[in-house]
């Protein structure tokens, strides 16, 4: 699917109505609110836009905070480097688990 490229690569999933039901929040552009950190479901980018600043017309975001969640209710690795999303390990213990990195 179409702007929703790296979701599909990460969870497995099929399109956006599927990981929404499987506990993930989904935004539709241009429907992102202000202020939220999101990423990008097309390329794992995390962006923000602020209030009055126009968005993006197209595609699938998620919410940053409930990806956290996501990740770790499904044991997934979740890093974030130099403002792009990971779902690959980092080290060998406890790697990209937030609680353990005192983010959550």
């Amino acid at each position: 699917m179409q702007g929703f490229e790296w979701a599909e690569d990460n969870f497995d999933a099929t399109g956006p109505h599927e990981i929404q039901n499987r506990g993930l929040q989904v935004y539709f552009a241009p429907n992102i609110p202000p202020n939220t950190k999101v990423v990008n479901l097309a390329n794992g980018v995390v962006e923000q836009f602020r209030d009055g600043e126009e968005r993006p017309q197209h595609g699938y975001y998620a919410d940053f905070e409930s990806l956290e969640r996501f990740c770790r209710k499904y044991h997934i690795p979740l890093n974030e480097i130099n403002g792009i999303v990971s779902t690959l390990p980092v080290g060998f213990d406890e790697a990209g688990d937030p609680l353990r990195r005192g983010v959550a």
